[in-house]
């Protein structure tokens, strides 16, 4: 199950980052580094233009950084889990769960900058799940960083309710879920 929503969520982000990729341009259309046409090469005009192409880490926005190297770490590590044979209640599976809740999060925080509270407070009810499912199984100091993590969002409820407050919470939250990341990391031996 876990593995099955980590291919879901990793799919999402390479769509996303895919469609960034494609334009309807000629290959041999040069491109400023904002991205605009400069028009097709005709063999006339100045050769000594230099023109770049727009490269997909600035077509990310931040929070679409955030997410892909979230959902890039959950996966690594979910993939190794099962490599190794983890039980759904290993207390590892609680850095999976936190880092799910933490992509759910930073899709509710892009849902707030764009006005869709729907999507914000059907990714707050996944938050809430996979932060309380991580909970029960943490041990240690990942147990200490989800516990600080909640706290965040502890009386947040649906952001529909109250946007910028649940934007703030949100950006506290992702933040206090960060270390996850190197959770994660540490986990999986170095290949």
């Amino acid at each position: 199950m876990a593995a099955a929503a980590v291919a879901a969520l990793l799919a999402i982000v390479l769509v996303v980052a895919a469609s960034g990729c494609s334009s309807e341009e000629p290959a041999d259309t040069p491109t400023t580094a904002s991205g605009t046409s400069m028009g097709p090469r005709t063999g006339t005009g100045p050769t000594s233009t230099v023109s770049s192409t727009t490269t997909l880490p600035e077509m990310l926005s931040d929070w679409d950084r955030e997410l892909a190297e979230t959902a890039q770490v959950q996966n690594r590590l979910a993939t190794y889990l099962t490599e190794q044979g983890a039980a759904q209640d290993d207390p590892r599976m609680a850095v999976i769960f936190g880092l799910r809740a933490r992509t759910q999060a930073i899709t509710g925080r892009q849902a707030l900058d764009q006005g869709d509270l729907g999507l914000a407070d059907m990714a707050m009810k996944d938050v809430y799940l996979t932060l309380n499912l991580g909970r029960n199984l943490a041990e240690g100091s990942v147990s200490q960083i989800l516990e600080d993590a909640y706290a965040t969002i502890a009386t947040l409820g649906v952001p529909s309710d109250k946007p910028e407050e649940a934007a703030a919470s949100l950006d506290k939250f992702i933040a206090a879920l960060r270390p996850l990341l190197d959770e994660a990391k540490a986990l999986v031996p170095a290949t």
